[in-house]
């Protein structure tokens, strides 16, 4: 392999890489699929260093030319359907090894995947908020009001999710919003416990994912990414706190 067509390879292999850590994979998974596919390639003295955000890789060819290629990695939403596949093409990749140009072809199928229904979406926030609310003793009209809140709440977070990618804010914004309609509708009487119903708005925004990849990580001795998962993880239930804070504060005339 001449160093164009390593190189090409190498880029390719980084956009894969890339789409894992976006999708939702661990960084070790990640860097051990980088590695395989590096290998599979015939790329000899591979060396990778990952992050949440950011992958660095230097490959040697067979003609001895040194391959330097850093990759930032974009904040991305959680797609473990996109991550299913990416697992086959990278197994597909390692055992067929198929040029540049086809292995190109197989990443963009991947991405070109229809998302999966807007429905499934509501329909798990609704199973997850609605569950816990109830299991922390939410009656029927409190758990009615919470399915009417994750509807709304799910529909602005889509939309708020395009724009702002800090955990502080996002969440801050979020609750502080969910939490008003939430003491409003007890107010009116649609809803008998607006801190029950809280607890089902929390349940949908805390990071405990991310918290725990964090210990992961620094468990498996990757101590920048596991920072970086916890910071971010506090981070956001800092933001739940501020907002929750504020809209209690703001409605307490009508609680």
């Amino acid at each position: 392999m001449n160093f164009k067509e390593a190189n090409q390879i190498l880029k390719i292999i980084l956009d894969i890489g890339e789409e894992f850590i976006k999708s939702g994979a661990e960084n070790r998974r990640s860097e051990d699929t980088i590695y395989r596919l590096c290998d599979a390639y015939g790329l000899r003295k591979v060396n990778v260093w990952l992050i949440t955000t950011n992958i660095q890789a230097t490959v040697e060819t067979d003609e001895g030319d040194i391959i330097t290629q850093t990759r930032f990695v974009p904040s991305g939403e959680y797609n473990f359907d996109r991550l299913d596949y990416l697992n086959d093409l990278s197994r597909r990749a390692c055992a067929e090894k198929p040029d540049a140009a086809e292995l190109r072809r197989m990443l963009d199928e991947v991405l070109a995947r229809p998302e999966q229904p807007k429905w499934l979406r509501y329909l798990a926030a609704l199973m997850a908020a609605v569950g816990f609310g109830v299991f922390f003793n939410c009656d029927l009209m409190d758990a009615l009001a919470l399915s009417v809140i994750v509807i709304v709440m799910v529909a602005l977070g889509g939309k708020l999710g395009k724009v702002e990618n800090n955990p502080l804010i996002y969440n801050a914004i979020l609750s502080f919003l969910m939490e008003i309609l939430a003491i409003a509708f007890v107010s009116i009487g649609f809803g008998h416990n607006s801190n029950y119903i809280t607890i089902g708005i929390v349940m949908l925004l805390v990071g405990c994912l991310g918290f725990m990849n964090g210990i992961r990580d620094l468990l498996n001795r990757d101590i920048i990414a596991g920072g970086i998962n916890i910071v971010n993880s506090i981070l956001g239930t800092m933001g739940i706190a501020v907002g929750i804070s504020l809209a209690i504060l703001m409605m307490r005339g009508v609680m």
